[in-house]
């Protein structure tokens, strides 16, 4: 990994990886060495030389991956429980029928 460009005399090419802070021009890539202020539900980007909050992006939880994997499989099991229940509750009730229809015919 290349070392991240800093108040150099050389702009560095403005890229979509790169982040730069507006109030003192430090420039490195979004993995560089910004301060990441982890907060409940977003990540801020805190410049090292200003302490200027560059950005804040969604934790990665909310960050539009997709659900997280437990959060997934919690689903998933909910879903499976809800249809095995239901099952259940029809086989009870198709049993308890045939058991009435039986009863009358005594």
């Amino acid at each position: 990994m290349s070392p991240p460009a800093s108040h150099d005399s050389e702009t560095p090419e403005r890229g979509k990886s790169m982040l730069y802070c507006l109030e003192c021009e430090h420039a490195s890539p979004v993995e560089g060495d910004w301060i990441r202020d982890v907060r409940a539900h977003s990540v801020a980007y805190v410049c090292p030389d200003c302490n200027t909050v560059i950005t804040e992006r969604p934790a990665d939880t909310d960050s539009g991956r997709g659900p997280r994997p437990t959060a997934a499989w919690s689903r998933v099991l909910r879903t499976s429980v809800s249809v095995w229940r239901a099952s259940f509750d029809a086989g009870v009730a198709a049993v308890t029928a045939t058991a009435r229809d039986r009863s009358d015919d005594y």
